[in-house]
């Protein structure tokens, strides 16, 4: 049998930090089961197998929460993840569709009279300097570094060259 000051200190132990009064309180709640010392009405004894399922109790609520809490995040981060690939599934098409009609417009357009400026949204008396300016700012977009498309920025980058 253990006194409320052991009952602590074996809590302690335990690896639940607790005072004396709030093992008052436990007793008082019938978390704890303690006996009224008969000598003493202020005092109580706690069997120690009592004090043992306390402790068990007490870990396995902790667990629980913990694994409450790990299951909240997994369903968070799963949540992110399909928003995620939602957002790249975007991207590509974005991607998909700018092909198309840069396929579509080198095949419209002759050669000789193709302009780059059109193809960046530049008006057709725009220097070569911003047009140099604008194909270096889709060039960077496009690093496969920077998660660009690698075919697309190598197409891009031809264009640029034959710019120059």
């Amino acid at each position: 049998m253990l006194n409320i000051k052991e009952a602590t200190e074996q809590l302690t132990s335990a690896g639940i930090a607790t005072s004396t009064e709030e093992v008052m309180n436990w007793i008082e709640e019938g978390k704890i089961i303690a006996k009224i010392n008969k000598r003493r009405e202020t005092t109580y004894t706690i069997n120690v197998k009592d004090l043992i399922e306390f402790i068990i109790q007490k870990h396995f609520d902790h667990l629980t929460s913990q694994l409450e809490q790990s299951f909240q995040e997994n369903r968070n981060l799963t949540e992110q993840i399909e928003l995620l690939k939602t957002r790249i599934h975007i991207e590509q098409s974005k991607v998909r569709t700018l092909k198309k009609l840069l396929n579509a417009q080198i095949e419209v357009t002759e050669p000789s009279t193709f302009h780059y400026g059109e193809l960046l949204g530049l008006n057709q008396d725009s220097n070569s300097h911003n047009l140099k300016k604008e194909f270096k700012k889709l060039l960077k977009a496009l690093h496969p570094d920077r998660g660009g498309d690698e075919r697309l920025f190598k197409v891009f980058s031809e264009h640029y060259k034959k710019l120059k």
